[in-house]
């Protein structure tokens, strides 16, 4: 695996909790920089993919490797080392319900041990560019959940981690907050990260330097 490839699947098999075949020799791989968006009915195995990368599940044959590390059970110093290179929005990428909103934006940089003041002048950026200023100090129970959503990717970005996993990111949303959340990622897409993006809804046109796939039967075609 190339040290500049992010996430590499390799015959990867995977059966549901009722023995049924949800993964079937599927491969997979990502370069730093690229994007990718796997669409899928519900039911697809979507989410069960973004559990795979970030050690929530383990594949029953085959391998999972992020940033040139295989996610494997028992390997919990190295799940811990990937999970602080990526960055999450939508599906189990809740917010902390007992955090502020501010404190959810800045979670990442206090967990990289960042200074005061490089969590906030970074916070400030964050707020500003997701018109956040006036839930800065609101619990998540108190956001819309177009909000929850703006605050998830203000957290998402605010460390500049390497890869960002967004699973359904416009789903339900209004006509101008699907404009505004697609704008953003495609500058995400420009600006020299990878997502991994997952939806059952197809986006109303290609983001940049980013490739399609579709999840069917087990595999990515």
């Amino acid at each position: 695996m190339s040290d500049k490839t992010v996430i590499e699947l390799s015959n990867v098999y995977l059966k549901t909790d009722r023995g049924n075949d949800l993964f079937l020799d599927l491969n997979f791989s990502l370069k730093s920089g690229e994007s990718a968006i796997i669409y899928g009915a519900a039911g697809s195995g979507k989410s069960v993919l973004v559990e795979l990368l970030i050690g929530r599940r383990f594949v029953d044959s085959g391998a999972v490797e992020v940033f040139g590390k295989n996610v494997k059970k028992r390997k919990k110093r190295i799940i811990r080392s990937i999970r602080k290179k990526v960055g999450g929005v939508g599906g189990i990428f809740s917010l902390v319900p007992t955090f502020t909103v501010a404190e959810n934006i800045t979670y990442p940089l206090v967990l990289a041990g960042e200074s005061k003041k490089v969590i906030k002048d970074r916070l400030m950026k964050m707020l500003t560019e997701f018109s956040l200023l006036k839930q800065a100090s609101e619990y998540p129970d108190k956001l819309t959940r177009v909000e929850k959503m703006l605050v998830q990717f203000a957290r998402a970005n605010v460390a500049h981690q390497p890869l960002i996993i967004i699973d359904e990111p416009l789903a339900g949303l209004d006509h101008k907050t699907y404009d505004r959340i697609y704008e953003y990622m495609g500058k995400l897409a420009l600006s020299g990260l990878s997502l991994f993006i997952v939806s059952s809804l197809e986006l109303k046109s290609d983001l940049p330097k980013t490739r399609s796939f579709q999840l069917v039967n087990g595999v990515l075609v």
